[in-house]
Parts: structure tokens; C-alpha cells; sequence
């Protein structure tokens, strides 16, 4: 092939990808743009490397990556993002708690009324996480 069309066309895709919201990963890094999001011990931390500094703190990766991407794009959905995030950590400690309550007691009426409840905040928390997902596919 000719060198000046491969060139020509390795700009082509050069281009279309930096205008793009491409998360890259390497190691325990995701960058979208400028923004990385980092795994540590606690949770994921959501940092702007053009500006240095930490946006957020998360505990579940998904709200950490639809931060860093609306960052990205110059939106503050920070403070909704983080709202919701508390909002499916609830309904994730509580499907805990029902099942735990589920595997130890003995009593059938208990665990047919937690069986409901684990149901329900299942429910809650995967509409939750599909609006956090809006967020990270939109």
C-alpha cells in the first residue's frame, strides 16, 4: 500500500477517536478524556487530570465511570450521580440483609416476608443502576 494512504487514513481514525468518549484501561485506571477513575482499597476515586485534582468518591464502579464521563463532556451530573449512588447502595445492603435473614432463620413466615423484601429492593436497585447506566451509554 501506498504510505501517504496509510498515512491519510491513520488520521482519519485519529481523529474520529479523539472526539470520541472512549474509556481506555490500563491496569487499575479507566480513562475517558482527561478524567481517570481509579480502584482503591474503599471504593473508586474519579480524578481530573487537566485540572489535578479529585472529583468524586464512589463506591460502585459504574457511578465512577458515569462521572468521569459527564465530566468529560463538560456536564456536572456529579451531585445526581451521587445521590443515586446512595440510593442503590440502600437497596444493595438491604438485598443483603434479606438474604442473610433468608439463609438463617428457621421460621417460615420470616423468610417468605424477606423473600418479598429481597425481591423488591432487587428490583429498586436494578432501576437504579439502569439510570446510572443512561449516564454512562448516553
Amino acid at each position: 500500500m501506498n504510505k501517504t494512504l496509510l498515512k491519510d487514513l491513520e488520521d482519519i481514525v485519529n481523529r474520529g477517536i479523539a472526539d470520541a468518549y472512549f474509556p481506555v484501561v490500563s491496569k487499575n485506571t479507566v480513562r475517558i478524556k482527561h478524567m481517570m477513575v481509579r480502584q482503591s482499597k474503599k471504593g473508586y476515586l474519579v480524578i481530573d487530570s487537566k485540572e489535578g485534582e479529585q472529583v468524586a468518591f464512589t463506591e460502585f464502579k459504574s457511578t465512577a465511570l458515569a462521572i468521569a464521563k459527564s465530566k468529560a463532556k463538560g456536564v456536572n451530573n456529579t451531585d445526581k450521580l451521587l445521590y443515586l449512588e446512595q440510593r442503590m447502595a440502600k437497596h444493595y445492603y438491604d438485598a443483603l440483609f434479606f438474604e442473610n435473614t433468608i439463609n438463617k432463620t428457621s421460621d417460615s413466615f420470616v423468610r417468605e416476608s424477606r423473600e418479598i423484601r429481597l425481591d423488591i429492593a432487587l428490583a429498586k436497585s436494578q432501576e437504579v443502576r439502569r439510570e446510572i447506566d443512561h449516564f454512562i451509554f448516553s
